[in-house]
């Protein structure tokens, strides 16, 4: 390929949407135009047509859809949250591009197979960093991996993985809070497949087997938030009509939905999350702590328990559920931020049955309280601790 792909997307026209919109939220940072630049100048270097280039970590469509309008086709782009998916194919119609030219695909190593470029939004935790890393042994033997971040959320650990499992890196100047790393392939190089970490806890007066996976939030910590709900939580009297239904919303690891099943044996209980890797390790902490696999009807006492991938529990009926669990995140990205909070209250609100029970915690600076009071109905104070505040509403 011989001809300029210099040409760059606008990127003032994309959207977030359906993410939280905000005026101090954009649908692009520094390091996504830091990474576009310098692919527009690989593919002309290395001849590239764009089946040959995966896009990881890729938010609201900055990076893919610059390529796509450069010419490109056939990316394969890896995106943990469905909610990045969407807003992806949102931000394609909107420009005119169509969304069959590239592909969604999974974080697994057939997604890396045959590639010579990849461009890569860095998660800030090593051990994602090192499970993304052991997926791409496949890659090229002149394969170019250009990852990038916030300088502020880099760390000289990040580098470790690259180096051990890729090739050498070599840092580039950072521009505007933001710095690319490049790392050139060395063929020798690989590591094993990750295993997920795992922890057993006991809390509220259960014993859990928590799996952490990729980004799914805390790993396989149990979150203190998440611990003072539940304490807060296991000696309230919750009254069910017949085959009651708990949702967990937001379920990282899948904590509160182990939890829940063995509190309520009779219930349904529903863990769903948009990440990938939270649905993941939320269906592996229920095997590993019920001792079987999430199904439509597990066995031996406990719960029914499903595992959904959904945005903000989209995939969930309206007023089809008893009683929901939410420890709602409180930042976008690396931005202290209520939006996504208020999205997931108004979210359970949806799907709460008239009289239902909305258990909730939050860091107590951000005062969800009114919001509570507002959107879901009557909200009364479960707990609180020097951190978090963990309150009960009932829909109205």
């Amino acid at each position: 390929m011989t001809q300029d792909k210099r040409t760059a997307l606008d990127l003032t026209r994309l959207s977030r949407f359906p993410d939280v919109e905000d005026p101090t939220l954009l649908p692009y940072d520094a390091t996504d135009e830091l990474l576009v630049a310098e692919a527009l100048t690989r593919i002309v270097e290395q001849e590239l047509t764009g089946t040959d280039i995966v896009v990881v970590g890729e938010r609201h469509g900055a990076i893919t859809l610059s390529l796509v309008a450069a010419g490109l086709t056939g990316l394969r782009v890896v995106q943990d949250r469905l909610v990045h998916e969407r807003a992806l194919d949102a931000n394609a119609e909107r420009i005119g591009i169509d969304p069959t030219v590239y592909v969604h695909a999974p974080a697994a190593a057939e997604t890396f197979t045959g590639a010579r470029l990849i461009l890569w939004q860095l998660p800030r935790a090593v051990d994602s960093v090192t499970r993304m890393v052991s997926l791409m042994g496949v890659v090229d033997d002149d394969a170019v991996l250009v990852a990038g971040g916030r300088v502020k959320h880099l760390s000289r650990g990040m580098n470790a993985p690259l180096e051990a499992g890729f090739g050498s890196v070599t840092p580039q100047l950072a521009k505007r809070k933001s710095r690319l790393l490049v790392v050139d392939r060395n063929a020798e190089l690989h590591l094993e497949p990750v295993v997920p970490s795992r922890k057993d806890v006991r809390v509220a007066g259960r014993d859990l087997t928590l799996i952490g996976i990729g980004e799914a939030f805390g790993g396989a910590a149990l979150d203190p938030g998440t611990r003072l709900m539940l304490e807060s939580l296991s000696d309230v009297d919750i009254r069910f009509g017949s085959d009651p239904t708990i949702v967990d919303l937001g379920c990282g690891n899948g904590t509160v939905a182990a939890w829940a099943a063995q509190r309520w044996p009779q219930a349904k209980v529903i863990a769903t999350d948009d990440s990938a890797d939270a649905v993941a390790s939320a269906a592996a902490t229920l095997e590993a702590t019920l001792g079987n696999g999430p199904s439509s009807a597990v066995g031996h006492g406990v719960a029914r328990v499903q595992v959904i991938r959904a945005d903000a529990g989209d995939a969930i009926p309206d007023a089809s559920a008893d009683l929901v669990l939410l420890n709602p995140p409180f930042h976008q990205g690396g931005t202290v931020h209520t939006g996504i909070g208020v999205k997931l209250i108004e979210a359970a609100a949806r799907m709460m049955k008239h009289g239902g029970t909305l258990v909730t915690v939050f860091n107590t600076p951000v005062g969800h309280r009114p919001r509570l009071q507002r959107i879901v109905g009557p909200t009364e104070q479960l707990g609180r601790d020097r951190t978090f505040t963990v309150t009960l509403s009932t829909r109205r």
